[in-house]
C-alpha cells in the first residue's frame, strides 16, 4: 500500500509540473500575440504618421525662417539709415590723456560759440551743441549725409577722477577744447595712537 501512496504522489507532482508548463506555455503565446499587435500598431500609427509629421514640420521651419530673412532683410536699409543718421549726428571728439590732465577736442563747424554748451559731473562731460538746419529742397533727393545738423548731445564718460571746479573750456577756429585736471593724490601724515 505504501507503494501506491508514492505513486500517487508521484502522479500528482507529474500532473502539477504539466499544468504549470501549459499555463507557462499559454502566458507566452498570449504574451508574444500581444507583443507582435503591438508592434503592428506602433508600425502602423507612427512611422507614416512620423514621416509625414517630420516633413511638415521640416517645411513649416523652412517657411518660418525665409520669413524671417524676408522681413529683416527688408528692414536692413532702414536700420542702416538709423544708425547712420545717428553717427552723422555726433560730432566726433577726441580724449588725450596727460600726466596730469585730460584734454578733449571736438571739430564743431558751422556752429559759434553760442550754439555750444558744456557741463560736468565727476564721471562725465556733457557736450550739447545747436547745428544749423540745413533746408532741403524738394526736387533734391539727399543719397548720403554726414554733417552734423539739428541739436545733439555727446556724453563722453570720464576714466580718472578730476577736479570739478578747474576745468577750462575754449572755442577757437570751430575747435571745442575741454581741459580737464586730474585730481592731486594728497598725502597725509596719520598719527598712531
Amino acid at each position: 500500500m505504501a507503494d501506491v501512496n508514492i505513486n500517487s504522489e508521484e502522479i500528482n507532482e507529474e500532473e502539477k509540473t504539466e499544468n504549470v508548463e501549459e499555463t507557462i506555455d499559454e502566458n507566452t503565446e498570449t504574451s508574444e500575440e500581444n507583443t507582435e499587435k503591438k508592434t503592428e500598431k506602433n508600425q502602423f500609427n507612427y512611422k507614416a504618421y512620423g514621416k509625414e509629421a517630420a516633413g511638415e514640420a521640416r517645411e513649416n521651419a523652412k517657411k518660418l525662417v525665409d520669413d524671417f530673412y524676408s522681413a529683416f532683410k527688408s528692414m536692413q536699409g532702414d536700420w542702416n539709415k538709423t544708425i547712420d543718421e545717428y553717427r552723422t549726428n555726433k560730432p566726433a571728439a577726441d580724449l588725450l590723456e596727460y600726466e596730469d590732465k585730460l584734454v578733449i577736442k571736438m571739430d564743431l563747424p558751422r556752429v559759434s560759440k553760442e550754439d555750444v554748451s558744456v557741463k560736468m559731473s565727476t564721471e562725465a562731460v556733457y557736450v550739447e551743441v545747436e547745428f544749423p538746419e540745413e533746408s532741403e529742397e524738394e526736387d533734391v533727393k539727399v543719397l548720403r549725409k554726414e554733417r552734423c545738423s539739428g541739436k545733439t548731445k555727446s556724453v563722453i564718460p570720464l576714466p580718472v577722477e578730476i577736479e570739478v571746479d578747474d576745468v577750462k573750456a575754449s572755442f577757437e577756429d570751430n575747435e571745442l577744447t575741454i581741459t580737464l585736471p586730474k585730481e592731486k593724490i594728497r598725502e597725509v601724515d596719520v598719527e598712531i595712537v
